[in-house]
């Protein structure tokens, strides 16, 4: 088998996001317990990545891990170059998968275009922020300043992305990309969500995100208040959980306290979502960009919740209108409380989209289906 390798290092606190730092942590687990497979993967890693991986349970099996080390004299970027130049000679790596690309990744990526090609490994950045297009397109000084000397100056062999608008952003820009690489987008992708499935239900709808700007939690406040105002006796028995932290907490706290929605709208922080997940009917999002592949999403469809969200990007992935959820119509507040309304008076609908956003986890979005596309890729690529 050939042999590829997932190349992280310098990996921070992840107790409180660090999603494509998990996600590649569990698919190396779960694609080294394999018995039948077209790879032999291996994992380029500090031991301090290592020890923050298991310290949020993940990384468990660390068979193949290969110790990458981390310099910090003035050099720095020579020594770490050597370092990975042993691994790859001594281990045979064909590719190598950047899990997410940093800035401080470039020297290296720089030595490594200088190999010569019987040597260089073949080179996969993963493209795992909503925020990247929107913000090249808007002229976002640090996507730029991050991105565009990678696509200049490095000949990357293919991105392999969760988005399908940079992989388009691939094709009608080639001009801005030092190569011509292959970039790949995916339809589906799965998450660790062994904890997450469906209890007794109790009446709970549920928002859970980082409370910044662009998930506009204070729709789901201002929603609610709308509901409260021109219908309260249908919310009397239901609860609303406002759930996450961020820069916005203190401002939601304000708003939720001045719109008089204490008694009704609970904002707290909880590390195992799974603890109201699992118990709650309607989950909600209401960000700018992107839900697909939302982490807090795939865990509430797995949970047998219903899904109310924005239609944007490629949330169609997630959520079928109908089906499993409402997308939210107009894209507005007012919009968000009509979804709530039509629910809430329909809890037959709630329960047979809880069962639906299930199966569509127990489905599509699985380890089985993930495989097939990022082998297919590496092979396209080697």
């Amino acid at each position: 088998m050939k042999a590829v390798a997932l190349f992280i290092y310098g990996i921070n606190n992840l107790k409180g996001g660090g999603g494509a730092e998990r996600f590649f942590a569990d698919f190396y687990d779960d694609y080294n317990d394999l018995t039948t497979k077209n790879f032999n993967l291996y994992y380029i890693i500090d031991k301090q990545s290592v020890n923050e991986l298991n310290s949020v349970g993940k990384l468990k099996n660390n068979i193949n891990c290969l110790n990458f080390k981390i310099i910090s004299n003035r050099f720095k970027t020579q020594i770490e170059f050597l370092n990975l130049l042993k691994i790859i000679l001594t281990y045979k790596i064909k590719l190598i998968h950047l899990p997410l690309y940093n800035f401080h990744y470039l020297p290296l990526l720089k030595k490594l275009n200088k190999l010569p090609k019987w040597i260089k490994p073949k080179l996969v950045i993963n493209i795992s922020s909503c925020y990247l297009i929107p913000g090249i397109k808007s002229k976002n000084e640090t996507d730029i300043n991050t991105y565009f000397p990678l696509f200049k100056e490095i000949e990357i062999d293919g991105y392999f992305s969760w988005y399908r608008n940079f992989e388009e952003y691939v094709l009608e820009n080639k001009e801005k990309f030092k190569n011509n690489p292959i970039c790949y987008s995916i339809t589906s992708r799965y998450s660790d969500t062994k904890n997450f499935y469906p209890q007794i239900k109790e009446n709970i709808i549920v928002f859970a995100a980082r409370l910044d700007e662009q998930k506009h939690p204070s729709w789901f406040i201002e929603a609610v208040d709308l509901i409260k105002k021109s219908n309260p006796k249908i919310i009397e028995n239901w609860k609303f959980i406002l759930c996450g932290n961020g820069i916005l907490r203190e401002e939601l706290e304000k708003k939720i306290h001045n719109q008089d929605l204490e008694s009704t709208i609970e904002l707290k922080i909880e590390g195992e979502l799974y603890k109201i997940f699992n118990k709650s009917k309607i989950f909600v999002s209401c960000q700018e960009f992107e839900n697909f592949p939302s982490l807090s999403m795939a865990e509430a469809m797995a949970s047998g919740n219903a899904i109310i969200a924005r239609n944007v990007g490629q949330t169609n992935y997630f959520v079928k209108e109908d089906l499993n959820g409402k997308f939210i119509e107009p894209d507005t507040p007012e919009g968000l409380a009509n979804a709530l309304i039509y629910l809430i008076n329909n809890e037959n609908i709630i329960a047979k989209m809880g069962m639906k956003s299930n199966e569509l986890m127990q489905t599509t979005h699985t380890f089985e289906n993930f495989v097939p596309q990022i082998e297919k890729f590496w092979k396209k690529l080697i």
